[in-house]
């Protein structure tokens, strides 16, 4: 328990976060469906103005721009690192019961909707490239590092696997504490 009390609810078909602490992830212009986030990274909207690159570009030549950043486990840390930069007193240190878990296909079909949504935002800024905003919209790169502890997610080798198999697929990146 955090803080602030439970940061989600395990009573609907899937674990879903909490009301208060979704609209505070929305305001944060995170995307959110059940348990899992994604958020347009500071590098992706740099990118999208010409204006640099992550160091994924640096080192493995992927498109910033069409990395996806997520997790499957968005409020779930059970770690309390001392030098996390991450808000913990959001966090839920609960385990994740598999059998209220989203399979991996509706986690990432729902996030692709929600990053979707995240970069129409950005078409009416005339700074940025169309056509890298164009290409965003279907991403070829998986960077599984966003807010949690992925690995609590129960699916995690299946979404990775899922992942794997779109036709899209260039790379995945696991980040964990």
């Amino acid at each position: 328990m955090s803080c602030s009390g439970e940061t989600v609810e395990v009573s609907s078909e899937f674990i879903q976060i909490k009301p208060m602490i979704l609209n505070q992830l929305k305001k944060a212009k995170y995307g959110v469906s059940d348990h899992g986030t994604v958020e347009l990274c500071h590098w992706t909207k740099k990118s999208f103005k010409n204006g640099g690159d992550c160091y994924k570009h640096k080192f493995y030549g992927i498109s910033t721009h069409k990395c996806m950043e997520f997790s499957p486990a968005g409020m779930f840390c059970e770690n309390r690192c001392v030098y996390c930069w991450r808000p913990m007193e959001f966090y839920s240190a609960m385990k994740m019961p598999p059998d209220k878990v989203a399979p991996p296909d509706v986690i990432v079909g729902n996030l692709m909707e929600e990053r979707r949504r995240l970069i129409m935002g950005h078409y009416g800024d005339e700074r940025n490239d169309k056509g890298k905003l164009d290409e965003s919209l279907l991403p070829s790169h998986y960077a599984i590092s966003l807010s949690g502890e992925p690995t609590m997610y129960p699916q995690l080798p299946e979404l990775i696997k899922y992942l794997k198999k779109l036709i899209t697929t260039k790379s995945v990146f696991l980040v964990t504490n």
